[in-house]
């Protein structure tokens, strides 16, 4: 079968509304039923569903921008964004999440970086839920804990990188201030000519 929409693309399901076969892109899972998009927009004017509660109502809808609401349960503080800032922000569809990237402005932009990643922490569940589409609370959920351990991950990388310069650069100066592991080795001669 095709979409009823896209007629060129195979159908994953029909709308358990009103039975239109969608493809990937028309379709909406709210609690492991499929909708259409036309159902959903019709929703979202009308909020009514013929012969059943609307699915808006447990808040379970996302990627329908504003008009999505963060369910209770996934409010909070966001690791993954916090760490990743712009790469989150990109894997998300969070697009104010490249002012991140301020931070290669001299003198000012790591500033602006660490309140954007701090804005990200505190708001990034709400966007994630409210930019993206998600199957359900815990796909949300399953995605943004692989943010936080990629997020993680690079700190730690990024600790262990620095631990590394700092031990060769302590080291490079104790032998030459002890003079040197061999006293006839000249530094001049590591000097580009």
């Amino acid at each position: 079968m095709k979409c009823a929409i896209h007629t060129d693309r195979e159908e994953v399901g029909g709308c358990c509304n009103c039975g239109r076969f969608v493809c990937p892109e028309c379709k909406v899972s709210i609690d492991n039923q499929i909708y259409c998009n036309a159902c959903m927009e019709a929703n979202l004017k009308t909020g009514a569903w013929p012969g059943h509660a609307s699915p808006l109502a447990a808040g379970t809808v996302s990627g329908l921008g504003a008009t999505s609401q963060l369910p209770p349960e996934l409010r909070g503080w966001n690791w993954g964004a916090f760490l990743l800032t712009w790469i989150w922000g990109i894997g998300n569809n969070v697009w104010i999440a490249l002012v991140a990237l301020a931070g290669l402005i001299p003198y000012v932009g790591w500033v602006i970086s660490i309140v954007m990643a701090i804005v990200l922490g505190v708001h990034g569940n709400e966007w994630a839920w409210q930019k993206k589409r998600w199957d359900s609370i815990e796909h949300f959920r399953k995605t943004q804990r692989t943010w936080i351990k990629w997020g993680v991950g690079m700190l730690v990388l990024q600790l262990l990188l620095a631990i590394s310069i700092a031990v060769l650069i302590i080291s490079l100066i104790m032998i030459a201030a002890s003079g040197g592991a061999n006293s006839n080795f000249d530094w001049r001669q590591l000097l580009p000519r």
